[in-house]
């Protein structure tokens, strides 16, 4: 008997490898490691295999952890038989490993499945203006330092400053503005400055000596600095339970250096938009607006990320486009054809217009999850297709909210990518911990 066993064991390896070589299987090896669901949501997996193997074949869930919203007899997820193929419940908000094996024993597919509540949020729209200010002042180019002998100096650049450091102090004390910079440069006047600059992500000192200016009779570096930003961008939607807001759905860049802004603080106020540049290819269009600082929508600015910029605002917020909050779609449930967006286009009404999803990369995190197409006419006519300012406008779809536009193809702007609500979630610590 033992000399047939090398034998048994190869046509066993032979029929394994065959069979997951084959279309059937394929649909299952093809299936996700992660799946999200939302509660009461139900997906169907097909499987469509010979009668002798259906039969052999097993999904088990296992390792279930359940949410402190979900009763302890009650699993998170389920699965039962439903024809030829299987239905997997989310019940209740919790984790589940769900496992498929052949013969009880050949693992063929592992997949983890995250059950979350539903929930619904005011649906934005509304224009806002953004006004930031960095952690440090931001080095954006050099300046030069023209001495009594007519020549031109850099002494912060020939002491190792690099354009998109960010200087958090001076002689260690805290620096916000150029101002302050300036201040401590003129007290100190030729005596050596030690920079405190963050540069990508490492922290370091840089001893640098000040030059004497003929022409502005001051002691310089030889800088030029930023502390922050003004724009004008979209937001995506406001938690009613927690009075945070999502907006731009990007993160918010130093037009120069091209870097990821730190926020020290800032606001938004609502904006009106007064005209509007329309895009044409190799140039981008813009909304411009004016800030309405008395306005009742105001709120800070607590973090600005890859997902868009995350606050808290001080009154509640409604879109008078619709009548009740709207439920959160997640990138599982995006799919290609129609779908509409709100944005503004003049003054600060919100209104909807016409857009279809003509792809969807449910696995990309990056932002870029979905190439939108803007087909209203009213709105091509208005702004050639997606302009700046737009970045944050919702994006709805089946009656959900499934993420919002965040950047134009700088070539066709009449269409854009757009990011999922799971990547602008991912960054809305409280509202996670809610559906954990």
């Amino acid at each position: 008997m033992r000399r047939f066993r090398p034998a048994f064991g190869i046509i066993l390896s032979i029929l394994f490898v065959a069979l997951c070589c084959s279309p059937q299987a394929r649909v299952i090896l093809n299936l996700p490691h992660q799946q999200k669901m939302v509660v009461g949501e139900t997906n169907t997996i097909s499987m469509q295999l010979p009668g002798s193997l259906e039969k052999r074949l097993e999904l088990e869930i296992f390792n279930p952890s359940r949410s402190v919203f979900a009763t302890p007899e009650d699993p998170a997820v389920v699965v039962s038989k439903n024809g030829s193929g299987y239905e997997i419940t989310a019940l209740k908000p919790g984790r589940a490993s769900l496992k498929i094996k052949l013969l009880g024993y050949i693992p063929l597919k592992s997949i983890s499945i995250e059950s979350v509540p539903p929930r619904r949020v005011v649906v934005g729209g509304h224009s806002i203006g953004v006004l930031l200010q960095s952690k440090g002042i931001m080095v954006v180019g050099f300046a030069p330092i023209v001495d009594s002998q007519g020549q031109k100096l850099y002494p912060a650049r020939e002491q190792g400053v690099e354009i998109g450091d960010l200087i958090l102090q001076v002689n260690h004390q805290d620096v916000s503005t150029e101002t302050d910079l300036a201040q401590i440069i003129d007290a100190g006047k030729d005596n050596d400055l030690v920079l405190n600059v963050k540069r990508k992500d490492r922290i370091i000192d840089l001893s640098i000596k000040p030059a004497y200016c003929a022409e502005t009779q001051r002691f310089r570096v030889g800088l030029f600095v930023r502390d922050g930003v003004v724009g004008v961008g979209t937001m995506t939607f406001w938690d009613p339970e927690t009075k945070q807001y999502a907006a731009l759905g990007h993160v918010i860049m130093d037009a120069d250096t091209k870097q990821g802004i730190d926020v020290l603080k800032g606001r938004i106020v609502s904006a009106s938009i007064q005209t509007i540049k329309p895009g044409k290819p190799g140039r981008p269009g813009e909304k411009i607006g004016v800030f309405q600082g008395e306005s009742t929508l105001q709120g800070t600015i607590s973090k600005n990320s890859e997902a868009g910029i995350f606050g808290v605002t001080e009154d509640n917020v409604q879109n008078p486009s619709l009548a009740h909050n709207m439920e959160i779609g997640y990138a599982h449930q995006v799919h290609t054809g129609p779908a509409h967006i709100y944005t503004v286009v003049n003054g600060t009404s919100i209104e909807e217009f016409e857009v279809t999803i003509e792809k969807v990369y449910p696995e990309r995190k990056n932002g870029k999850g979905m190439i939108v197409r803007i087909d209203d006419p009213r709105l091509l006519s208005i702004t050639g297709g997606i302009v700046q300012g737009m970045s944050g406008s919702p994006i709805i779809q089946d009656g959900r909210l499934i993420g919002a536009v965040t950047h134009v193809f700088l070539n066709d702007p009449q269409r854009g990518y757009g990011i999922f609500m799971d990547s602008i979630l991912s960054e809305m610590p409280e509202i996670l911990q809610k559906s954990a």
